[in-house]
């Protein structure tokens, strides 16, 4: 090479032009190296063999080498070698750069020419493969694979550039093309996933051609989908991110509804109760009935003697283990309750109508019978397989009246069952049970995207329910323990409340203190105290319909029942119960997020008719001077930070001023309104 020589090189940027300025000063255990100018002022060491080829074109200086190279460039993006290929097409000996730029302008090249021929083939493998030896025409069947391609990404190009300007304009190609169709999921995906979506650079690049000046892309993407008509404003993205199918596959539904009950009711084991008046008590809108409850009177006078019945649907009967209904069940562990939906466990064909417990009809159970005095003392009890009838559906409401009113045909069952319940319940406060009872707030959607909110009080018949569900499970506990089956027991230790004044009355502010002492209930395999509970003993087996780690452990009864042998070993017992136990927690957690989502969006839809009075009373439940204050509203349970001064203390009641709702962020804006009194809000209070 000569000095001022303009070469081909491997630069840092690919392969481009460059000025030959002389060797680089050898350095001992250094490949040798070679000075080149690739611009003005601007100087470069590279390796010798880096340098591809010389031109024989001297370069007076940097304005010939920027004349050269833009030649050079312009040629190179011009060249079509397709007639050279058709010509060579089928050879094999190698072409050398100067045969194919010869065959391309007929006449020998110029030192332009083949720097520009160099560029093009190194940049373009459509019809020739580069090496060593040479140039290769590439075989036909892979030129019309690569044009292919290429036709496809122009025509994708064209299409995405379509789609962009639509949705701009906030609507949809009027028959969106396979590639769009693609590129739309791919929004939805970086809707839900944001930037831990795999293809979220793709989405990324249509986004900034939609809204360039838009910050919060993830965002973009949602509200252009909901735009569009792709995505329902109010879409539960939570599902999604958590994976969480709502549709049960057709083998498991096929399974369900081909399950013989029957078959099962016609177990010799199984006692017949149908005699038993059982009821069952649940929501309103509840279809999956897994218990009833019934009572008879052994012994009249001053200190009666009951024999109370509790009832479990048998759903660990119904269900054949490992089967398609099953394996389902096991992936999902637990039914999902949203405002919106409902995401069941099992089959429609299960949980509503063949293991729900519905009037009139026979179905099996797994029964709890308790001889008990009316002062809660156990005298006796039994678990058995069983068949019932129920012969009543009552909602809480209703379970509430017939316990308060004599005239109610109920009430000769449910005031004695509510009678028992309170004693049972009290002998466990005895115990050193913690008696923290909590309003709950229920929210409805309606289809016309409206939203109620109710805030359910704690009522008779829902801790008569509880507690009777809380009897039953300690039983079955002690049932396992003393028969050493394989179980999951929860255990909790005792909290220490001593910090707690005991004259703070019950409310917000003492349940928030509460609970935080309140360690979470340990999982494991042998019995131990649940200080929270009183009991000695405890596990979940009461809703087999709804969870399945219950399920499991109604099968491990039910089969030791039957067989006196247990179907589970402790492992498999242990290994179910854990993964529930996180499954299960992750989908409570979904559920708080949805039901947060909806009562935001209540209060959006209320502050729209009483701006500018969103007035709201709060509890006060932590002012720390280094972060925002915790409050929870007075009329609804539902915690939230605002900024508040210093001597606002623990327990007082402030009023808050609702400026906004930001459902994106699942975020409402308050702020500490001293001055205006909540009194003026015309927003309807939770009702009981």
């Amino acid at each position: 090479m000569r000095t001022d020589e303009v070469i081909v090189a491997r630069l840092k940027g690919g392969i481009g032009l460059a000025r030959f300025l002389g060797d680089a000063p050898a350095v001992a255990g250094r490949r040798r190296q070679v000075r080149v100018s690739i611009g003005r002022n601007r100087e470069a060491r590279l390796p010798e063999d880096r340098v591809v080829f010389a031109t024989g074109v001297i370069a007076a200086g940097e304005d010939d080498l920027e004349r050269f190279r833009s030649r050079a460039e312009e040629l190179a993006a011009s060249l079509d070698l397709s007639e050279v290929w058709e010509v060579v097409s089928g050879e094999d000996d190698p072409l050398s750069l100067a045969d194919v730029a010869e065959l391309h302008w007929g006449a020998p090249p110029s030192g332009v020419q083949l720097a520009a021929m160099l560029l093009h083939l190194n940049r373009s493998s459509l019809y020739f493969d580069g090496g060593d030896g040479g140039y290769r025409p590439r075989p036909q069947h892979t030129v019309e694979e690569t044009l292919a391609r290429q036709r496809r990404a122009a025509e994708n190009a064209v299409a995405s550039e379509e789609l962009a300007r639509r949705l701009a304009d906030g609507a949809l190609p009027a028959e969106p093309s396979s590639y769009q169709t693609e590129l739309l999921s791919h929004l939805r995906g970086f809707a839900v996933h944001g930037e831990n979506y795999t293809r979220d650079s793709v989405a990324a690049s249509l986004l900034r051609r939609v809204d360039p000046g838009a910050r919060d892309l993830q965002r973009l993407s949602f509200d252009t989908l909901v735009r569009v008509g792709e995505l329902s404003p109010d879409e539960p993205l939570e599902l999604e991110r958590a994976d969480i199918r709502v549709r049960i596959p057709q083998a498991a539904l096929d399974e369900a509804d081909a399950l013989d009950l029957s078959t099962v009711l016609r177990q010799p084991h199984r006692r017949d109760l149908t005699f038993a008046p059982a009821i069952t008590i649940d929501d309103a809108s509840t279809r999956d009935k897994d218990d009833a409850l019934s009572i008879e009177t052994l012994s009249g006078g001053p200190t009666p003697v009951y024999r109370l019945g509790i009832h479990i649907a048998d759903g660990g009967a119904l269900i054949p283990d490992g089967g398609a209904v099953d394996r389902e069940a096991d992936a999902r562990m637990a039914t999902l309750y949203l405002p919106e939906l409902q995401v069941a466990m099992l089959p429609p064909g299960l949980s509503h109508r063949a293991g729900s417990l519905l009037p009139g009809e026979e179905r099996a159970t797994l029964s709890l019978l308790v001889d008990v005095t009316a002062e809660g003392d156990l005298l006796d009890w039994e678990v058995t397989p069983s068949v019932i009838r129920s012969r009543a559906a009552l909602p809480y409401e209703g379970a509430d009246a017939a316990i308060e009113s004599e005239a109610h045909p109920w009430h000769g069952a449910l005031a004695p069952l509510n009678g028992l319940a309170e004693a049972l319940r009290a002998k466990r406060e005895r115990a050193g049970a913690l008696m923290l009872d909590r309003s709950e707030m229920r929210v409805s959607v309606h289809e016309d995207g409206s939203v109620d909110v109710r805030v359910a009080q704690p009522s008779a018949a829902r801790e008569m329910v509880a507690e009777l569900m809380i009897l039953t499970n300690s039983l079955l506990a002690e049932f396992c323990r003393d028969r050493e089956l394989p179980a999951a027991y929860r255990s909790q230790k005792a909290p220490d409340l001593g910090d707690i004044p005991e004259e703070m009355p019950d409310g917000p502010l003492r349940r928030f203190l509460t609970f935080r002492r309140i360690a979470p209930a340990d999982l494991g395999s042998r019995p131990g105290p649940h200080a929270g509970l009183g009991l000695s003993a405890y596990l979940q087996a009461t809703s087999p319909l709804r969870r399945y780690p219950d399920l499991v452990m109604q099968r491990q009864i039910g089969g030791f029942l039957e067989s006196g042998e247990p179907p589970y070993s402790q492992q498999h017992v242990t290994d179910i119960t854990q993964r529930a136990d996180v499954q299960i927690r992750e989908l409570g957690r979904l559920e708080e997020d949805r039901r947060r989502y909806w009562f935001l969006k209540f209060l959006g839809q209320r502050l729209e008719l009483a701006e500018p009075l969103a007035l709201y009373p709060a509890v006060v439940l932590e002012n720390a001077p280094t972060r925002n204050a915790q409050l929870e509203l007075a009329d609804y349970p539902f915690r939230l930070r605002v900024k508040l001064p210093q001597q606002c203390e623990p327990g007082e009641i402030v009023t808050l001023r609702l400026h906004g709702v930001d459902l994106w962020r699942r975020t409402g804006f308050f702020v500490h309104a001293p001055h205006e009194t909540s009194a003026q809000s015309p927003l309807p209070q939770g009702e009981g």
